[in-house]
């Protein structure tokens, strides 16, 4: 799992509407969390949409060996390379479920998809799937996984809050001067899904722009908006002027997460997987 920063957590609704956040104001509403409808990955996917899934990668040992059935012998490979039977069981059931998902947008088997990588190891779809416009990408934490599903580059994060650790250090070090001063300036009952918040933002933004930035992450300035819009969203440009909005997901409680993509355009819409 790596490290990544968000911003204002927004209370967002599934459909991605959302009501108000506090403008400049990065710690989220405490205790608020948002309970995802639970469907099944067979909906049509509008260009201006971003779909986003939260999973569980506990599954029953049936329900395991059918994901694992749809996997290469290159990827059942991987799996027995984890040192853990649950390390293996994770890899298998997110890795199965990614096939699923992709392969109900594409209308295709699940395992006859394949997977290549882009910028800085970025999954994509390969093969005869690879024109097909449709990008994705995932995040897991403990036994939830989060995917995004778009016709835009994009990227996504998920983190387990409910641990310790060592905020001060970690914000020092990824945030920006104006980010650690707000930081700093947080009451001790907000710093700690403030500092959550900020750093899902700042690995979805990341991940989004698969740029390896040299900078790191104290360049991606997306917490403490000073401006932020009633979603909670941040807009910003990279270095080829390229476009870019990030924002955070509330699910639900005892995790945090975000989602940044290509434009500004465009909505999500999210869901718990059934």
């Amino acid at each position: 799992m790596t490290w990544i920063a968000s911003g204002d957590c927004a209370l967002m609704s599934a459909d991605g509407s959302g009501s108000s956040s506090v403008g400049n104001n990065l710690a989220p509403r405490m205790g608020v969390s948002v309970a995802l409808p639970v469907a099944r990955p067979a909906l049509p996917l509008a260009v201006d949409e971003v779909h986003v899934w939260l999973a569980d990668l506990q599954q029953s040992v049936e329900r395991r060996a059918m994901l694992a059935a749809t996997l290469t012998t290159d990827e059942q490979e991987r799996a027995a390379r984890f040192r853990f039977p649950e390390q293996q069981d994770r890899f298998i059931v997110g890795r199965g479920l990614l096939r699923e998902l992709l392969g109900a947008y594409l209308d295709r088997p699940a395992p006859a998809l394949r997977f290549g990588q882009g910028a800085q190891g970025k999954p994509t779809l390969a093969g005869p799937d690879a024109g097909a416009g449709l990008h994705f990408n995932l995040s897991h934490s403990g036994e939830r996984a989060l995917y995004a599903v778009a016709h835009r580059e994009l990227g996504v994060d998920l983190e387990c809050v409910e641990r310790t650790v060592s905020h001060a250090a970690v914000a020092e070090r990824v945030c920006s001067l104006r980010e650690w001063a707000a930081f700093q300036a947080l009451s001790a009952e907000e710093l700690h899904e403030a500092f959550f918040a900020c750093w899902t933002r700042k690995e979805a933004i990341a991940k989004a722009m698969g740029s390896g930035l040299a900078s790191g992450l104290r360049a991606l300035e997306v917490c403490f908006p000073e401006d932020g819009t009633p979603d909670g969203r941040v807009t910003l440009r990279d270095g080829q002027e390229r476009e870019w909005t990030v924002l955070n997901l509330l699910l639900e409680r005892g995790w945090s997460g975000a989602l940044a993509a290509a434009g500004a355009g465009w909505r999500w819409r999210g869901w718990r997987w059934g």
